[in-house]
């Protein structure tokens, strides 16, 4: 029997334990283990969390990392890196949920390869800040490496907003600008498995707020994509370079991505639609 490591900060994680239900219901042996408890002992080419023998696993799935804010973040990046070298399959790759993780990185090869996205300006520059905010008008102020809608603000040009980009590159020492698009309302989380499209939902702010994020208080609701909606989101997940993904499309004067998410939660979709994304993701694991 196979045996799966899924890799969960939270033991009450939504997504954590679908995966666990899917990967059983697959014929796999689920092993939970938090990559916040883990040891390399590079003498002997093992890896322990959670005194989990991680180098035994036949595959490793990603529900989360772990807090981006900690010191042994590069750490626990670096444990996936090694159990790939080691010839275990890491689902998804780490580079890929590098270059999701990155704000800076994926908008550049969303650039890259023709993918459409808001004008997008990272710098530490204060007087290149101050440009792009009068360029934009109003922009969408994210951390580059930041999750769950936290720390995102919308800034306007003007005396306020410039106090604001000020205070903000003083404290971050860089700020990472996207062009705030006029919409209506809502945002679109498209979940890529392989490949495929396997589901979708709108995500909604609550009364009075701007910010979509479920974990923020949005709200789900079903959604049906357009055929250019569908194709983006795709084209979005492979040239990351995921095996699964949570991709962000804002609908403006046309349909833009503006970002993509690596180690997405399924909680939001099954509640709206009823559909487990997990067992795609199981399907997958399965098949390799």
């Amino acid at each position: 029997m196979k045996k799966i490591g899924i890799a969960v900060t939270d033991p009450e994680d939504w997504t954590g334990a679908a995966l666990c239900n899917s990967v059983r219901n697959y014929g796999m042996h689920p092993v939970v283990f938090s990559l916040n408890n883990s040891t390399s002992n590079i003498s002997s080419d093992k890896i322990y969390s959670d005194k989990i023998n991680l180098t035994s696993l036949d595959a490793v799935i990603i529900r989360d990392m772990g807090p981006a804010t900690r010191n042994d973040a590069a750490f626990r990046f670096d444990i996936l890196c090694q159990l790939k070298e080691l010839g275990i399959n890491v689902i998804n790759s780490p580079e890929s949920i590098a270059r999701a993780a990155n704000k800076h990185v994926s908008s550049y090869l969303f650039q890259k390869h023709g993918i459409p996205a808001p004008e997008t300006v990272v710098t530490s520059d204060l007087d290149d800040a101050l440009g792009a905010l009068s360029s934009f008008g109003r922009a969408v102020v994210k951390p580059v490496f930041g999750y769950k809608g936290m720390g995102v603000e919308c800034v306007k040009d003007g005396d306020t907003g410039t106090r604001r980009l000020k205070e903000l590159l003083e404290k971050n020492g860089s700020v990472y600008m996207q062009e705030f698009i006029p919409n209506p309302g809502r945002d679109i989380r498209v979940f890529v498995v392989d490949k495929r499209v396997v589901g979708s939902i709108y995500r909604t702010a609550s009364a009075g707020g701007w910010i979509n994020n479920l974990s923020q208080g949005g709200s789900a609701g079903p959604c049906v994509l357009t055929h250019e909606q569908e194709r983006l989101s795709l084209k979005a997940a492979n040239v990351i370079g995921t095996v699964f993904a949570g991709v962000d499309i804002i609908e403006g004067d046309r349909d833009y991505i503006l970002e993509i998410n690596g180690t997405p939660s399924g909680r939001g979709i099954f509640e709206a639609c009823g559909v487990d994304v997990t067992e795609s993701i199981a399907e997958f694991v399965y098949k390799c």
